[in-house]
C-alpha cells in the first residue's frame, strides 16, 4: 500500500467540536457547533476536474435480477432494495446470497470501460443496506470471500485494475443501514426495529457501528491502497454519529474525500462536497463542489425487467449540463450477478465515450458557467477560453452572448480549430455566426479565445408584472466566504458568512421606481440569534438582529424594514453581517422588495 507523504498528511481538515450533551436523544436540549470542511484544500482538485465518475451498484440482489418466489420488484423500484421491498428473512436472503458466483467478473474489463468511456473515478458498492461485504472482511464471514463459493476479493481486484489505468479506486459504504445485523436500521421485518428518520435504539445501533460499521471502514481504508473518496449513504442520526465517521476515514487516509452524505440530510452537511439527490440537478449551480449520481436505467441494482435504457444522447446532455453548472456526473450501472455488464450499458457508454473523447477539451479541468442560464445550451471555462456547448443549433445561425466584458481574439469549432467564426461585439452583446449545421450530435462545441480570463457582467433582476422583485441564490454574486448552497430539507440557500468581508449582492433593474417593503426569508438555528446584519440599496439602509425560526432549515419570511428607490434604473443590494463572529449568520433563501401600495400583509409591523 503507498505510504502517505508529509505534504498529504498536511492537508487533512481538523474538526472541531464544540460540546453537544453527550449521545443526544430526541426530546434533549442540545446545541452542536459544525466545524467547517475547507472545500479549497489540496486533495480536492482531482474531484474538481475529474467531472465524470462511474458508480457500480453490485451485490447478492444483482442475482435475484428484480425477482423472488415469483414476486416483481416493478419498474421503477430499486431492485437492490429487494431484501426489503420484498421483506426477505435475512436467514432466506444470506442462503441466496450464498449463491453468488460471478464468473463473468472481470475487474479490467469493467475499469477499462469507464476508462473508454471518460470516466475518471470509480464508486463502488463495498457494503450496501443488505450488509452483505462485497470484499474480504475479517469482520464477518457473510462477505463474498468466505460465504461464496467464487473465493475472490472483487474490491482488491478492482483497486489494483484501477492503479494500472490511472482511474480513482472509491468504495460506496451504507454506514447506518443494514438490514442483516439487528442493530442496523431499516430491517423491522426480523427484528424488532420500529425506529425512524429521528427515533431509534441508542444501545443497539451503537453496537452496530462499534462491531461492524466502523470495523469494516478501516479495513477498506488500511487494505485496499490509495482511496479517492467514500461514498456514504442515508445519512446519520446526529452529527456526533457523522463526524465519527469523517474522522475515521481522515485519519487512516486524510487525503480520502468524503460525499456529503455522511451526515444527517436535514443539518449542516459534514462531507467533503455535497451529493444531491439521485438525479438531483441545482438550476443555476452551487459554488461548493456537487456531485450528481444517475443510474443508466430506472434501478440501480441490475433488474431483467428494467429496460428503460437512458440514451446515449441524454447521458451526453446530462454530463454537459452538470460539468456546466460545476459539478461532477457520477453515472451508475448495474452488473449482473454472474459479473457481466449488460449489453445495453456496453453500447450506450461506446457512444457517449466517443462524444466525451471528442470533445474532452470542453468537460475536464474546467470551471462553471459564468452565465447563468442560456437558452441554447451551455458553457464551460479553462483559462482564457469559453467553450460554448450548443445544444440547440439556432436556425439563424447566429448565437448570441449577454454580458462579456472581454474582447474576443478568435473564435472557433473545437474540432475544426482551422475555421475561423466571425464575432461582432458591443457593450452588452456578442454574436458568432455559426455555419449552417451543427458539427456534432446532440451537442457541438465552439471555442471563444478571450484577452484574460473571462469576466461577465452581473445577472440583472428584474421586477415582475406587479413591481415586485425577488432576490434569490440564482441571481447572487457572493464575496468573501459566503457562498450558494443546497440541502435536502433547506433546499437552495446563502450561507457560511461570519463577518462584514462575507457579503451578497445583486443588481436589479428597476422600470416602477417608489417605496418598497423589504422581507426577509431566512433559517436561523437557536445559537446564531441576536448577530446583526445590515442591507443597503440606494440610500436605504437597514440594519436588523436575526432571531431564531426553530430547528434545522426552518424558514421564515419576515419583514425588515422599508427601501426608497426613486427612480427607474439599476440598483445594487448588498447584504452583509454587520460583526464578525463565530457562528453563520443565517441560512438565506430570498429578500423581497414589494412595492408598498400592494403589499397586503396585514398586521406585519416593521420596527
Amino acid at each position: 500500500m503507498k505510504k502517505l507523504t508529509v505534504g498529504e498528511i498536511s492537508v487533512v481538515c481538523f474538526l472541531m467540536i464544540i460540546c453537544m450533551n453527550c449521545r443526544h436523544q430526541p426530546g434533549e436540549e442540545a446545541e452542536t457547533r459544525i466545524p467547517e470542511l475547507d472545500s479549497s484544500v489540496q486533495h480536492l482538485g482531482w474531484f474538481r476536474d475529474a467531472k465524470f465518475g462511474m458508480f457500480i451498484h453490485w451485490g447478492p440482489y444483482s442475482c435475484l435480477a428484480g425477482e423472488y418466489n415469483g414476486h416483481q420488484v416493478p419498474v421503477g423500484k430499486n431492485a437492490e432494495w429487494i431484501m426489503k421491498n420484498l421483506t426477505i428473512p435475512v436467514n432466506e436472503y444470506r442462503e441466496l446470497a450464498r449463491k453468488m458466483n460471478p464468473v463473468r467478473f472481470d475487474a479490467h474489463e469493467w475499469v477499462k470501460l469507464a476508462k473508454k468511456t471518460g470516466m475518471k473515478y470509480i464508486v463502488v458498492t463495498a457494503k450496501h443496506h443488505d450488509g452483505f461485504a462485497m470484499y474480504h472482511s475479517k469482520v464477518t464471514k457473510y462477505n463474498i470471500v468466505d460465504w461464496t463459493q467464487f473465493g475472490r476479493d472483487p474490491l482488491k481486484e478492482l483497486s489494483q485494475a484501477c492503479a494500472e489505468e490511472g482511474i480513482k479506486f472509491c468504495v460506496y459504504y451504507s454506514h447506518r443501514e443494514d438490514w442483516d445485523h439487528p442493530g442496523g436500521y431499516g430491517n423491522n421485518w426480523d427484528y424488532d426495529n420500529d425506529w425512524g428518520a429521528d427515533f431509534y435504539d441508542h444501545e443497539k445501533f451503537e453496537k452496530y457501528l462499534e462491531e461492524k460499521a466502523k470495523p469494516q471502514l478501516r479495513e477498506l481504508l488500511t487494505n485496499y491502497g490509495p482511496i479517492g473518496l467514500v461514498w456514504f449513504d442515508r445519512g446519520m442520526y446526529t452529527p456526533e454519529q457523522g463526524l465519527e465517521f469523517v474522522n475515521l476515514v481522515h485519519n487512516l487516509q486524510p487525503s480520502t474525500l468524503i460525499n456529503g452524505r455522511v451526515g444527517h440530510y436535514g443539518q449542516e452537511f459534514l462531507g467533503d462536497y455535497q451529493s444531491m439527490g439521485d438525479n438531483g440537478m441545482p438550476p443555476g449551480g452551487l459554488e461548493e463542489y456537487w456531485e450528481t449520481p444517475m443510474t443508466l436505467n430506472k434501478t440501480w441494482g441490475f433488474s431483467k425487467y428494467d429496460t428503460l435504457w437512458k440514451s446515449p444522447e441524454t447521458v451526453i446532455r446530462r454530463l454537459v449540463e452538470i460539468v456546466s453548472r460545476g459539478g461532477n456526473f457520477l453515472l451508475n450501472i448495474g452488473p449482473k450477478g454472474n459479473g457481466e455488464i449488460p449489453g445495453a450499458t456496453i453500447e450506450i457508454f461506446s457512444k457517449v465515450g466517443s462524444w466525451v473523447e471528442r470533445n474532452a477539451e470542453a468537460i475536464f479541468g474546467t470551471k462553471a458557467n459564468p452565465f447563468g442560464e442560456l437558452p441554447w445550451g451551455y458553457c464551460t471555462v479553462k483559462g482564457s477560453r469559453l467553450y460554448l456547448l450548443v445544444r440547440d443549433w439556432p436556425q439563424d445561425l447566429i448565437l448570441t452572448l449577454y454580458g462579456l466584458k472581454n474582447s474576443v481574439n478568435s473564435a472557433y469549432l473545437l474540432n475544426d480549430k482551422s475555421t475561423k467564426l466571425s464575432v461582432t461585439k458591443s457593450e452588452k452583446q456578442t454574436t458568432i455566426a455559426l455555419p449552417p449545421e451543427a458539427p456534432d450530435n446532440p451537442v457541438s462545441v465552439l471555442i471563444l479565445e478571450t484577452d484574460g480570463p473571462p469576466e461577465v457582467e452581473p445577472q440583472v433582476v428584474l421586477q415582475d408584472e406587479h413591481g415586485k422583485i425577488e432576490f434569490n441564490y440564482l441571481t447572487a454574486v457572493t464575496h468573501g466566504n459566503a457562498v450558494t448552497r443546497f440541502n435536502r430539507k433547506g433546499g437552495f440557500h446563502i450561507s457560511k458568512w461570519k463577518g462584514p468581508e462575507d457579503s451578497v449582492k445583486w443588481v436589479a433593474k428597476i422600470d416602477k421606481p417608489g417605496k418598497f417593503r423589504v422581507n426577509i426569508t431566512y433559517a436561523v438555528n437557536k445559537e446564531w440569534e441576536g448577530k446583526k446584519f445590515e442591507i443597503t440599496i440606494s440610500d436605504s439602509h437597514i440594519e436588523k438582529n436575526v432571531i431564531h425560526t426553530g430547528d434545522w432549515y426552518e424558514f421564515l419570511e419576515l419583514p425588515v424594514g422599508y427601501a426608497e428607490l426613486p427612480e427607474a434604473g439599476e440598483y445594487t443590494l448588498t447584504i452583509r453581517p454587520k460583526k464578525a463572529g463565530d457562528t453563520y449568520l443565517m441560512y438565506l433563501q430570498s429578500l423581497t422588495l414589494m412595492p408598498v401600495e400592494r403589499t397586503k400583509y396585514a398586521g406585519w409591523g416593521v420596527n
